[in-house]
């Protein structure tokens, strides 16, 4: 019974009281008792807040996700922009969608990437540390007054205002729903510019330029829309760049490259025009030569054996095609 006791507080936080009514009401099943003092514990809370300054006309967005009970920061994202319409956004929905939206707004034109990456460590650093037991005494107690004026005191040192106009809304969690949603994948968090109305109609194009560096590799004017290529981001634009790091396109001494779906390709008169997709509601566009060699990551004319093969022959027959016209071309001379 006391190694079970144990084992509940140790994974769940909980006292020793909370573990033993866990267990006594799951027939002393651990890893149920686990299951239902997450789901009872509400300890996980989320401030959504949205922010403007008064005279130099930024807008912002901010979740801080709290352990209310152990006094921690588990995460803290922030935005700021020159984007107005970023301030519309509702305030009310639940906070995972809340902060999938703040994730696209990062990306839309308006975005201060460097602001927001400063603005975002005072916050954790001011919070966790400096202001941390004001700060969740003023979340335990719901007393949005203090929190307002714990943020604005931390981001006046990076935001140059008169005064932050904030509006801040709680929600709480129950741990497991935390950790449900926490460990979506990837793909579920994929940037989506599309199903916002953040004043952004069209998708948004940066410049990009293929690799054609290794094999294997094809030429331009044979790829398809749904084969999957490598390109740098070359948009020298602050949003370009910006979304390259998101995507994993930048480390710290160089660009890399990454893998994007083509979308569409064109042939015009400057050579062959490739579209890729980066992201949802992001699209890469280059051109080049028709002869130009592609390294390719997968094509979509096979999976698999199938795929790895079709290429081998592709890759094969090009190269007996372009002997067969050297020879032709020296013959000519």
């Amino acid at each position: 019974m006391k190694d079970a006791v144990r084992l509940v507080m140790e994974e769940t936080g909980c006292d020793e009281g909370q573990a033993i009514v866990a267990l006594e009401s799951c027939n002393y099943n651990v890893q149920k008792s686990i299951s239902k003092i997450f789901d009872l514990l509400r300890d996980i809370v989320v401030l959504k807040g949205k922010f403007r300054t008064s005279d130099n006309n930024l807008y912002g967005m901010l979740t801080i996700t709290t352990d209310i009970k152990h006094n921690r920061l588990l995460r803290t994202k922030i935005l700021v922009t020159y984007n107005p319409s970023i301030y519309e956004t509702d305030i009310g929905q639940n906070w995972y969608e809340y902060e999938k939206k703040l994730y696209t707004a990062r990306l839309i034109s308006g975005s201060m990437p460097d602001i927001t990456l400063q603005s975002e460590n005072l916050i954790s650093g001011k919070l966790g540390v400096e202001y941390r037991d004001s700060f969740f005494k003023a979340v335990k107690d719901n007393n949005i007054v203090e929190i307002v004026d714990l943020l604005e005191d931390i981001l006046m040192s990076s935001i140059t205002a008169g005064s932050i106009n904030f509006v801040i809304a709680t929600e709480h969690l129950n741990m497991s729903q935390f950790r449900k949603i926490s460990e979506l994948g990837r793909q579920q968090m994929e940037f989506n510019f599309v199903n916002y109305n953040l004043n952004m109609p069209n998708p948004l194009s940066i410049e990009v330029v293929p690799l054609a560096e290794g094999r294997p590799s094809i030429l331009a004017s044979s790829l398809i829309p749904g084969d999957e290529i490598f390109v740098y981001v070359s948009d020298c634009r602050d949003i370009a760049q910006y979304i390259s790091g998101l995507l994993g396109g930048k480390s710290p001494h160089s660009n890399i490259p990454i893998p994007s779906k083509i979308q569409e390709v064109y042939r015009e008169k400057e050579g062959i025009r490739i579209m890729v997709r980066m992201a949802i509601g992001v699209i890469g566009v280059t051109i080049v030569p028709e002869k130009m060699p592609i390294k390719i990551c997968t094509l979509v004319r096979g999976r698999g054996i199938i795929n790895y093969i079709q290429l081998k022959f592709y890759l094969i027959f090009s190269e007996i095609f372009e002997k067969i016209k050297r020879l032709n071309k020296n013959k000519l001379q």
